[in-house]
C-alpha cells in the first residue's frame, strides 16, 4: 500500500509537469500536443485503475466477519490518501488544465465518480470497525486519522458536490458520536467545529439570499423553489451536526467557542425580526426560523458551563458589529431563561462571577444584559416585535422587545437565589440612576415586580432606601426617575408601613419629597391627612412671600416649592378621592399671587418661568372654585402673557388651564360676555401657535372644552383660521394627521437619532470631565501640619491701579467682601437679642435687605 501512494503521487506530479509545457488548443494536431494529451490520459488511466483496485480491496475487507482498525490500517490510510488527492485534483482541474480541459473532461469526470464509489465502500468498512473502550493507543490514533481524513475530504468537496458533502459529514458525525468516549481525549474538535460553523453560515446566507431575491418570482411561479428547499435542508443538516458535536463533546471543544458564538449571532441577524435582515415573505421567514433558530437554545444550554462561552457573552468590551447587538440581547435572555434549571455553581459563574487577575474583565449576566440593551435603541423605539409568552386559554401574541425583555427579566428575578439578590438590587439601582431611558424604565418595571413578588418588609425597606437617597441626591434627571419609581412602590406597601412612612416623612418637613408623591398612592384614610398637612405647610409659605417687601429672584425657589406641593395636593385625582375640607385660604392666596406674579421675565429667568407654570397649573385645579372676578382676572393676565411670547412651558400650562375651563358657567352678565371673548381669543391664539407641541396640546384642550362647555356659540370664534378649523375638525373626528414634511419613521431615522443622542451624551460627559479636571488641578488646601504663610493685608476697598484707574475685581476681592459681610451679620444677630434696639435699627436693616435683593435681581 505505501507503494500505491508513491505511484499515485508520482502520477499527479507527472500531470503537473505535463501541464507546465505549452498547452495545445483543442484542435491542435501537432506532435507535441499529441504527446501531452496521450501522457495526460495515460496517467489519468493509471489513477483510474488504482481507484478500481482499491475499491475491490476494500470490498474484500468489508466481507470479513470482524474487521479491526489495526488490520485495515494500511488499506484505509491508502484509500483516504487516494480519495483526497483525486477530489482535490478534480476540483482544481478546470483552472490547472486550462485549454486542455475539454480533452480530458470525461476522464476526470470518471475519476471523480470512481473516487466517490471508493469512498462509499470505505465508509462501509469503517462503519463495521469496532473501537471498544479498552482499545490500544494505536487503534485510537488510527481512528483519529480517519476522522481527520474525512474532515479534509469534506473541506475539499465543499462547493463542488452538495450530495457528496452531506454524505461525508453525515458519516463523520456518526463516527464521532459512535466512538465519542474513546475519541474525546484525542481528536481535535476545533477545526471540525469551525468548518461546520462556516458551512452553516454560508448556507444560511445563501438561503436568505434566495428567499429575498426570488420572493416575487416564486409568487409568480418562476422562482427556483427546488434550489431554495435544497439549500434549506443542507443548512438544517449542518446545524444538526453542529448541535450534535457540541452536545457530545462539550468540554472538549477547544478554541472554537468564538466561532460558535458568532454563528449564533449571525444566524439571528440574518432573519426577522432583526433589522439587518433582508425583506422576506412571512412564510419563508417562519420556515427558516423553525428550521434553523430552533436549535440555538439547546446549543446554548450545553455551553452554559463553558468558561470561554461565558466570557464571550458577558465580556465588558465586546468587539461586535452593530447588527449583532440585538441577537446578543436575545442570547443573553436565553441564558437567563436557562439558568434557573442549572446548578448553583453554574449560576454563580453567570450571576456573581469571580474574576481572577489573569482573566479578562467581564460583568454579571444582569449588568452585561443592560449594557447590551442600551445598544438596542432602534429596536426598542420602532419597536421590534417578538413572540410573547404562551398563557393558558389565550392565543399567543406578538409583543414589543421592551415587553419581551421585562417579561423575561421578571421571570429571572423571581428565580434568583437569596445570595444573588444584592446583585439584582445593585444592578437595578444603577440603571434607574443611569442616563439611558429604556434601561431606567425596564429596571423600574422589574423593581416593581420584585416589590409585588417579595414580602411587605422588603417593599418597605426599598421605599425607605430610595427616600433617603432622594433626600441626598441633587436635583437632576435621575432625581425624577427615582421619584417615578418611588410613586409606583408606595401603593404596594402594606397599610401599617404606609402609616409609618407618613410619620417618618411628614409633608411639612420634607416638602420636596411630596412634590412628586401623590396622596392617591396611599390608602384612603391617609389621603386627607396628607393633603391637610401639605396645605398647612404650603399656604403660610405663599403668604409669607406675599408679605415680603423686597421680593427678589432668590425668594422664588421657596415659593415654587410651595406651589408644587399645592398642585400635588389639589390634583384632579386627589380631589375626586379625598376632597379637602376648606380651600378658602388657598383661593385667597392664589388670587393675590395673580396680582403680583408676572411671566414677562420667564424668558430671561428660569425660576420665574417655573413659578408661572405652577401658578397656572394650580389655578386650573381650583378654577371651578374661583369667583367670577378672579376667573376674569386670571384669563386676562394669561391673555397678556401670550402677547409677550412666553416660553413653551408657559404656553403648555395655559392649554391645560383652558382644557379645564369647559365646566365654567356664569349667569348672563357682562362678565359672561367677557369670559367668552377671553376664552375664544386664547384658543384662537394657541391653536395657531407655530410650535407643533403647543398646537397639539391646544387641539386636545379644545376638544375637551368643546365637549363640556355650555357656551357652544364661541366655538366658531376659536376657529377663525380655515387651516386650524380643518385640523381641529379632523382631530375631533379622529382623522390622523399627515404631512410630507415629517421624515419617515424607519430604522435609519431612529439610528440617526441615536447617534445624535450619543454625541450629546459624549459632549456632556466631556464637559463634566473637563470641570472635574479643573477642580482637581485647583490649588489644594494646605496640610494642617504645615500652616501657610500669612497673607499680605489687602485693601478692602475697590481695587485700583497705581495711577488710580479702576480694574475689574478678582475672585479674591469677592471672597474678601463676602467674608467681611458674614462677620458683620453674625454681630447683628448678637445685637438682635437686645431688648431695646435703637429706633432707626429696623429701618436700616430693611434698607440693607432691599439693596441685597436688588443685587440678586441684577445678577
Amino acid at each position: 500500500m505505501p507503494k500505491v501512494c508513491e505511484v499515485f503521487d508520482g502520477c499527479l506530479t507527472a500531470i503537473s509537469e505535463l501541464l507546465t509545457q505549452q498547452s495545445p488548443t483543442p484542435s491542435s494536431q501537432s506532435s507535441q500536443g499529441t504527446r501531452v494529451k496521450e501522457g495526460l490520459i495515460d496517467h489519468i488511466q493509471v489513477i483510474d485503475e488504482f481507484l478500481g483496485s482499491l475499491e475491490q480491496c476494500v470490498v474484500h475487507a468489508v466481507r470479513t466477519d470482524h474487521p479491526r482498525v489495526l488490520d485495515s490500517h494500511s488499506l484505509v490510510a491508502t484509500a483516504l490518501h487516494v480519495i483526497k488527492g483525486t477530489f482535490s485534483h478534480c476540483k482544481d482541474s478546470h483552472e490547472s488544465y486550462g485549454k486542455v480541459f475539454p480533452l480530458v473532461s470525461e476522464s476526470l469526470s470518471s475519476l471523480f465518480k470512481k473516487a466517490y464509489s471508493l469512498q462509499k465502500v470505505l465508509m462501509g468498512l469503517i462503519d463495521k470497525l469496532q473501537l471498544p473502550s479498552d482499545s490500544s493507543e494505536e487503534d485510537v490514533t488510527d481512528m483519529v486519522a480517519v476522522c481527520q481524513g474525512f474532515h479534509v475530504i469534506g473541506c475539499t468537496v465543499s462547493g463542488v458536490d452538495a450530495s457528496l458533502l452531506v454524505t461525508t459529514w453525515k458519516f463523520l458525525a456518526k463516527q464521532l458520536t459512535k466512538h465519542k468516549e474513546v475519541l474525546k481525549n484525542h481528536v481535535d474538535m476545533a477545526p471540525l467545529v469551525r468548518t461546520l460553523c462556516s458551512e452553516v453560515g454560508s448556507n444560511c446566507k445563501y438561503c436568505v439570499e434566495l428567499a429575498s431575491k426570488d420572493a416575487a418570482d416564486r409568487q409568480n411561479g418562476c422562482g427556483d423553489q427546488k434550489l431554495y428547499t435544497r439549500t434549506l435542508k443542507i443548512c438544517r443538516f449542518f446545524m444538526q451536526c453542529l448541535m450534535c458535536l457540541v452536545k457530545d463533546y462539550n468540554g472538549y471543544l477547544g478554541s472554537c467557542i468564538k466561532e460558535i458564538f458568532h454563528i449564533i449571532l449571525e444566524m439571528q441577524s440574518l432573519l426577522p425580526p432583526s433589522l439587518s435582515a433582508p425583506p422576506l415573505s412571512s412564510a419563508a421567514a417562519e420556515e427558516m426560523k423553525a428550521t434553523l433558530l430552533v436549535g440555538i437554545e439547546p446549543m446554548i444550554q450545553h455551553l452554559l458551563d463553558n468558561r470561554d462561552f461565558i466570557q464571550l457573552v458577558t465580556a465588558r468590551n465586546k468587539d461586535l458589529p452593530c447588527q449583532h447587538n440585538f441577537p446578543l440581547c436575545l442570547v443573553q435572555l436565553m441564558v437567563m431563561d436557562l439558568l434557573p434549571k442549572c446548578s448553583d455553581e453554574q449560576k454563580d459563574q453567570w450571576i456573581s462571577p469571580k474574576i481572577y487577575p489573569e482573566d479578562e474583565p467581564r460583568d454579571s449576566i444582569l449588568v452585561s444584559f443592560f449594557n447590551t440593551l442600551k445598544k438596542c435603541y432602534t429596536e426598542l423605539t420602532l419597536p421590534v416585535y417578538l413572540p410573547g409568552v404562551m398563557c393558558n386559554g389565550m392565543p399567543q401574541r406578538d409583543v414589543s422587545l421592551y415587553e419581551h425583555v421585562c417579561t423575561h427579566l421578571c421571570g429571572f428575578a423571581a428565580s434568583l437565589p437569596a445570595r444573588h439578590f444584592p446583585v439584582l438590587e445593585t444592578c437595578l439601582l444603577g440603571n434607574v440612576l443611569g442616563a439611558d431611558l429604556h434601561c431606567a424604565l425596564a429596571a423600574t418595571d422589574v423593581w416593581c415586580f420584585v416589590a409585588r413578588y417579595g414580602t411587605a418588609e422588603l417593599c418597605e425597606q426599598h421605599v425607605h432606601l430610595l427616600t433617603k437617597l432622594l433626600c441626598q441626591l441633587p436635583n437632576s434627571c435621575q432625581h425624577l426617575q427615582l421619584h417615578l419609581l418611588l410613586r409606583r412602590l408606595v401603593p404596594l406597601m402594606a397599610e401599617p408601613h404606609q402609616e409609618k412612612f407618613v410619620q417618618t416623612y411628614p409633608p411639612a418637613q420634607h416638602p420636596s419629597l411630596w412634590v412628586h408623591l401623590p396622596p392617591v398612592a396611599f390608602v384612603p384614610k391617609l389621603r386627607g391627612k396628607i393633603c391637610a398637612e401639605g396645605v398647612r405647610y404650603a399656604t403660610p409659605v405663599c403668604q409669607k412671600w406675599l408679605g415680603l417687601r423686597g421680593r427678589t429672584l432668590g425668594t422664588l425657589p421657596e415659593l415654587h416649592l410651595a406651589l408644587c406641593v399645592l398642585c400635588n395636593m389639589y390634583s384632579a385625582s386627589v380631589r375626586q378621592t379625598s376632597p379637602l375640607q376648606s380651600s378658602a385660604p388657598v383661593l385667597h392666596t392664589v388670587s393675590r399671587l395673580w396680582d403680583i406674579v408676572s411671566a414677562s421675565g420667564a424668558g430671561k429667568h428660569r425660576v420665574v418661568e417655573v413659578v408661572a407654570v405652577k401658578l397656572v397649573e394650580l389655578t386650573g385645579y381650583l378654577l371651578g372654585q374661583l369667583v367670577p372676578e378672579d376667573i376674569i382676572k386670571v384669563l386676562s393676565r394669561v391673555s397678556q402673557w401670550l402677547k409677550t411670547s412666553p416660553p413653551q412651558s408657559v404656553k403648555l400650562s395655559i392649554t391645560q388651564l383652558l382644557g379645564r375651563a369647559g365646566r365654567l358657567s356664569l349667569p348672563p352678565s357682562p362678565q359672561q360676555t367677557q369670559l367668552q371673548e377671553l376664552l375664544a381669543h386664547l384658543f384662537s391664539t394657541l391653536l395657531q401657535d407655530s410650535g407643533w407641541v403647543v398646537h397639539h396640546h391646544a387641539l386636545e384642550a379644545f376638544s375637551t372644552f368643546a365637549e363640556e362647555t355650555p357656551y357652544e356659540s364661541i366655538l366658531p370664534k376659536c376657529l377663525q383660521n380655515e387651516s386650524v378649523k380643518s385640523r381641529a375638525t379632523d382631530f375631533i373626528k379622529g382623522v390622523p394627521f399627515s404631512s410630507s414634511d415629517v421624515p419617515p419613521w424607519n430604522a435609519e431615522t431612529i439610528t440617526q437619532q441615536q447617534r445624535r443622542i450619543e454625541a450629546f451624551q459624549e459632549k456632556r460627559l466631556a464637559d463634566i470631565s473637563s470641570r472635574l479636571e479643573k477642580m482637581e488641578s485647583a490649588p489644594s488646601v494646605e496640610s494642617p501640619e504645615q500652616p501657610s504663610a500669612k497673607r499680605v493685608k489687602k485693601d478692602t476697598g475697590s481695587p485700583t491701579l497705581t495711577n488710580g484707574n479702576s480694574v475689574h475685581p478678582k475672585e479674591e476681592d469677592f471672597r474678601t467682601v463676602t467674608d467681611s459681610l458674614k462677620k458683620d451679620i453674625g454681630k447683628l444677630e448678637e445685637f438682635s437679642t437686645c431688648e431695646n434696639p435703637p429706633e432707626w435699627y429696623q429701618e436700616e436693616l430693611k434698607s440693607l435687605h432691599q439693596r441685597l435683593g436688588l443685587l440678586l435681581e441684577d445678577s
